[in-house]
């Protein structure tokens, strides 16, 4: 692509074969100053801090960057339409691009590069000086053309290779989602109905028992851990084999007022308190009861597993012109912004308990009601969640769009 550029540019700036010949007779004086150049260069480059951060390669880069400089220079002015001139034009573009350097470098560098050989022109006796300089310039402009197509190229080719290996590593990492899913649809098909059978001789078990046995404290223990156990199975079933939603018409209140009344004795509530903000009562979406009561359940447990003793979680509801805000808010530890990025990967979590898939159900539940969930977080200073469904039914929407 530089050579097509080279070939146009020359045309374009009126640079022909006198100007070629002007440029070859200043060799003389500029091939000396070659290395000098080179070095004041790449002095006035690292003295900048964004230049030194992509140097990784320590001094042996900075040899291989200057040699490849000086190269460029003396076949620059040996001024001949060579392969080589333009493999070298193509590398220091390249090496910007992949070095991670800013494209205005290549201006500033270019730039600089002119300065100190126009000074170094200007000190010595030359025939037709103003002319040797003007042609000498136009090159330069030919040859800042052609790196900076190159760097277009290989930063274009650096971004499409990011964008296809961040597509392979989600569609890897789906797949693998799959399977999971898959795997523990049937594993927790295979426990449920056995647990079940458990939870059910240990209760006839314990009806036996006289109430001081001693081993009542052990059998309602089994039976705690037999209902957590339960709700993790619940949790598989539920991400693995989502149902559809059969939206009807849902006050938001009145499914806020429920699930306090059904947590009421959840033992991860009774250390904080909860309070709603009930002004916006009448708010109403179409959506499924069922799930949007689940999805407010791990919410609100969340938000007290987050809690110290004594913290508040604050609910409310507000309602928009296109849309009803859920929002609960705890004051509890926060979350790091890595944490806030991975919050909703399935599987994923900071619990010593927990399968890790409150939070992707809640966003699964949200995005099939055509919704949107966002996470506010900081570190000692709470989370807040917004949930934002639309109002009125699907069928109502796309009317509304027409």
């Amino acid at each position: 692509m530089d050579a097509s550029i080279f070939d146009a540019m020359p045309a374009a700036i009126g640079f022909g074969e006198a100007d070629a010949e002007r440029v070859r007779s200043l060799e003389s004086i500029i091939t000396p100053a070659i290395s000098d150049i080179a070095d004041n260069f790449y002095e006035w480059l690292l003295r900048r801090e964004d230049a030194r951060a992509v140097f990784k390669g320590g001094k042996s880069q900075l040899e291989r960057q200057r040699g490849l400089l000086c190269e460029w220079l003396h076949e620059l002015v040996e001024c001949r339409a060579e392969p080589s001139q333009g493999e070298r034009r193509g590398k220091i573009g390249s090496a910007h691009a992949a070095a991670g350097l800013p494209q205005y470098y290549i201006f500033a560098g270019m730039e600089l590069i002119w300065q100190e050989l126009e000074r170094r022109i200007r000190a010595t006796v030359v025939d037709s000086l103003e002319e040797k300089l003007e042609s000498l310039h136009k090159l330069l402009m030919v040859e800042l053309a052609a790196m900076l197509e190159r760097y277009k190229q290989t930063y274009a080719e650096q971004v499409r290779m990011f964008e296809r290996t961040a597509v392979e590593e989600k569609l890897t990492r789906a797949e693998h989602l799959a399977e999971i899913g898959q795997l523990a649809a049937s594993l927790a098909h295979e426990i449920k109905n056995p647990l079940a059978g458990i939870s059910g001789a240990i209760q006839i078990i314990r009806e036996a028992m006289a109430p001081d046995d001693p081993h009542q404290p052990i059998v309602s223990e089994i039976l705690g851990q037999i209902g957590r156990l339960d709700a993790t199975v619940k949790d598989l079933l539920q991400y693995a084999r989502p149902t559809p939603p059969k939206a009807t018409r849902v006050t938001l209140d009145g499914v806020v007022t429920r699930v306090l009344t059904l947590l009421r004795k959840e033992p991860s509530l009774q250390h904080v308190r909860v309070k709603y903000d009930r002004r916006d009562r009448d708010a109403a979406v179409y959506a499924d009861d069922a799930q949007i009561e689940q999805l407010l359940f791990n919410l609100i447990l969340n938000a007290a597993h987050a809690s110290d003793d004594g913290g508040v979680i604050h609910i409310g509801v507000t309602q928009n012109n296109d849309d009803v805000q859920l929002h609960v808010r705890d004051e509890g530890r926060g979350m790091s912004p890595e944490v806030i990025e991975r919050a909703f990967e399935p599987f994923y979590t900071t619990k010593a308990r927990g399968t890790g898939l409150g939070l992707s159900i809640c966003r699964r539940i949200v995005e099939v009601h055509g919704g949107d969930i966002r996470l506010e977080s900081k570190l000692g200073a709470g989370t807040r969640v917004v949930v934002a469904l639309p109002i009125g039914s699907r069928t109502e929407r796309g009317r509304s769009k027409s």
